[in-house]
């Protein structure tokens, strides 16, 4: 995870931490449980972790979102994301594979970067106003995790 803000870039995992929790962002960064190559399920590479975080913020449930050069209409499909917007829900995210921007603004200070990768883990809360886009390798591979069943609804 890297934070690029107006005046400074973090990489730092404790000080992106610390730097997230200002904002009431939340962040992990997990290692896949489960190693064996054969298995490319992103739910059951992570199950523990995922289960951990639904029992510590009361999600209900998880899928996987994959989006790459590959998938049609691609750019149709972004569209939607990259127009800053907020949820009336958590918008949880955890980078199994790729990598991406989320660019937050707080409003009360400067909006600011969060760029994603394999490994990383961002809530950004209910009601905070964001964007997502990919980067330039244009590759992600998402779990999403929701407190209902799987719904993204964006108020613009």
């Amino acid at each position: 995870m890297r934070i690029k803000t107006q005046s400074k870039e973090i990489t730092d995992k404790k000080e992106a931490n610390e730097f997230l929790d200002r904002y009431g962002l939340y962040a992990e960064f997990w290692q896949p449980e489960v190693t064996d190559a054969s298995i490319s399920d992103a739910l059951v590479r992570f199950k523990n972790q995922i289960e951990k975080l639904k029992k510590k913020f009361g999600y209900a449930s998880a899928d996987v979102c994959e989006l790459n050069t590959k998938s049609p209409n691609l750019d149709k499909i972004l569209e939607p994301f990259m127009k800053e917007h907020h949820h009336t829900d958590d918008e949880v995210r955890f980078t199994a594979e790729g990598e991406g921007i989320f660019g937050i603004n707080p409003l009360v200070d400067p909006p600011f970067k969060i760029y994603v990768e394999k490994g990383d883990l961002l809530v950004v809360p209910a009601n905070t106003r964001h964007w997502f886009e990919l980067t330039e390798k244009k590759n992600i591979q998402c779990i999403r995790v929701f407190k209902e069943n799987p719904k993204w609804e964006a108020i613009y």
